[in-house]
């Protein structure tokens, strides 16, 4: 009698799971690293500015993908233009690269980014203030 419940409540939540629909995956950003690079750790750093901040020129000697999390950010890296970057908009920092600034774009609201450090097991240093 008991196996026969134990069945029957195991198919019953076997059921419910199915019902439930999967979370929603939205694709935000795909880049490619070049050149390719063997990543052992991934290095998450959450990145707040407050109203008009500007995190200055510097590089990473490895890749670096960020997420804005809130508010908007002007953003100039490499050689692109200036962009402006919002909620749910994603970046690429390659390795070497010179990020000359990230800068709030509110002189009244808080901005931030989630970022995303790609390293490898020699990569010791993963930001070179430049300028100061």
């Amino acid at each position: 009698m008991l196996k026969a419940v134990i069945t029957l409540l195991t198919l019953m939540t076997a059921g419910q799971a199915a019902a439930t629909p999967l979370p929603t995956r939205t694709p935000i950003g795909s880049f490619a690293i070049e050149p390719g690079k063997a990543v052992t750790h991934v290095e998450m750093t959450r990145v707040d500015f407050l109203p008009g901040q500007e995190m200055p020129e510097h590089m990473h000697p490895v890749p670096v993908v960020c997420v804005v999390a809130k508010g908007s950010l002007l953003a100039s890296i490499g050689r692109e233009p200036v962009r402006r970057v919002s909620v749910g908009d994603t970046t690429i920092e390659r390795a070497g690269e010179v990020v000359h600034y990230f800068r709030n774009a509110s002189a009244t609201d808080p901005a931030q980014l989630f970022c995303a450090i790609l390293a490898g097991p020699d990569d010791k240093q993963l930001t070179v203030m430049l300028n100061q």
